[in-house]
């Protein structure tokens, strides 16, 4: 058929036809559904007549038609767009993102019918008995009222394809033309427009939310371009960014959605891996219900713990540990968050208080060193004349620990004997290592 109709308007070329409109709600079938014009404003004024008394029609150049009529041949090789589509080494199977980053919405949306015939026939053993029929020509015009919102010159194609199924299964399930005809006009002037409405409110309040979920969590840098990434046909996306931290440090975050219903997504989280100067990587998945931000993140991926509340089921909030462990001995292993019991006690508090009485040093009991520590923060303490330490909280062995400059451990009896000469000194300085906030440009720095 695409072939008839490239001869057609070759023809309507040649004769010095310019200008084509056709209904952009409905397949074309024969010649006559492709009217033909010599002059642009002729054919626009037509455009509009027409679908003030019917459907959406469209004016566009003959050439323009023509060139997507020849690659519909091209996809036409085969017998049906179901055989393309399900050949393994079919082009048309490559990639639902274009090269500008865009997903072909069109394409995802028959892929996406096409999985969930494959959990029909499962079930039922048929994928062609009447019920099944009539759920995917719902689905597909449902996806084909979607994407009649500002259809991308790419995703053209599909829509065309699409069209020619759904107007297939409508002659099957509804044999007679007065039904056909009535329904039509259902979806055209009652089912369109409501489900349209409905679609753009959910975009809008999933969209708002998950800006908030992402700011919340410190990932500003993917909040601002969330609506161009956000398609509505995928079923999960991953949106991915790669930052610089201190040194040759640098950060990848990937963060997860996962789609819930038409027009809305849910944040189920993100993964951060930090990556060293050799290559080496050091990942986890920190979930959407652990409301960890990704400072914080930062922060236990460098092996520094952090004190966190959350809530239960019932609405109360337990304060817990939160830590790395190790899968695997390899390098590049990935990692899972250690989430401590409630009923597994360490008290900051006065583990602190207990070293610093031991050591004769009160400044590390501040309230300043415990709130540091338990939001992961890097936190360093001088001896006047005797250069940095560093303390860390221990969790997972009920203590703190303490390093000197060089990150190397040192007992508590050698701190001891490093402090004791210049107890009496008056100048005792006690500073935290934090990390800024994500800016936009992602990047994090240590701030000493």
């Amino acid at each position: 058929m695409a072939v008839d109709m490239r001869n057609h308007l070759e023809k309507q070329a040649a004769h010095g036809h310019e200008w084509v409109v056709y209904d952009t709600d409905n397949p074309i079938n024969t010649q006559y559904d492709l009217h033909c014009f010599t002059d642009e404003i002729e054919a626009i004024r037509f455009a509009k007549e027409y679908q003030q008394i019917w459907n959406w029609h469209e004016a566009v150049p003959i050439s323009s038609l023509v060139y997507d009529l020849k690659k519909l041949e091209r996809s036409q090789l085969r017998p049906t767009l179901e055989t393309e589509l399900k050949n393994t080494k079919s082009t048309l199977k490559i990639n639902n993102v274009n090269m500008d980053g865009q997903v072909n919405r069109a394409k995802q949306l028959w892929e996406n019918w096409e999985h969930k015939a494959s959990q029909i026939q499962e079930l039922t053993g048929s994928k062609e008995d009447k019920a099944t029929l009539q759920f995917k020509y719902n689905y597909l015009t449902k996806g084909l009222n979607r994407l009649s919102i500002e259809p991308r010159e790419k995703e053209k194609l599909y829509v065309f394809a699409i069209k020619n199924v759904t107007a297939k299964l409508q002659k099957q399930l509804y044999p007679n033309p007065v039904i056909r005809f009535l329904h039509l006009l259902e979806n055209l002037f009652l089912e369109k427009p409501a489900q349209l409405f409905l679609f753009k409110t959910q975009k809008r309040d999933c969209l708002e939310k998950l800006q908030g979920q992402l700011k919340s969590a410190g990932l500003h840098h993917f909040a601002g371009n969330l609506g161009r990434e956000l398609d509505f046909e995928r079923k999960k996306i991953d949106l991915k960014s790669l930052s610089n931290l201190a040194g040759e440090n640098k950060l990848e975050v990937k963060v997860h959605l996962e789609k819930v219903s038409e027009g809305s997504y849910r944040f189920n989280g993100y993964t951060a891996a930090m990556i060293d100067e050799k290559g080496e990587r050091k990942s986890a998945f920190f979930s959407a219900h652990k409301d960890v931000n990704l400072n914080e993140a930062v922060n236990i991926l460098e092996g520094r713990p952090v004190y966190k509340g959350q809530e239960n089921a019932d609405g109360t909030i337990n304060h817990r540990w939160l830590e790395l462990t190790r899968v695997g001995k390899d390098p590049n292993a990935t990692h899972e968050l250690l989430s401590f019991s409630p009923s597994q006690t360490f008290d900051l508090k006065k583990t602190l208080l207990e070293n610093a009485i031991q050591l004769d040093f009160y400044s590390i009991a501040r309230e300043a060193v415990q709130r540091g520590l338990e939001a992961g923060n890097k936190v360093e303490f001088q001896i006047n004349g005797n250069g940095r330490y560093i303390v860390a909280a221990n969790p997972s062995a009920k203590t703190v620990d303490f390093f000197d400059a060089n990150k190397k451990p040192i007992s508590l009896v050698t701190l001891k004997k490093i402090i004791h000469p210049v107890k009496r000194e008056i100048a005792k300085e006690l500073t935290f290592i934090k990390q800024k906030d994500i800016t936009q440009e992602n990047q994090i720095q240590i701030n000493r």
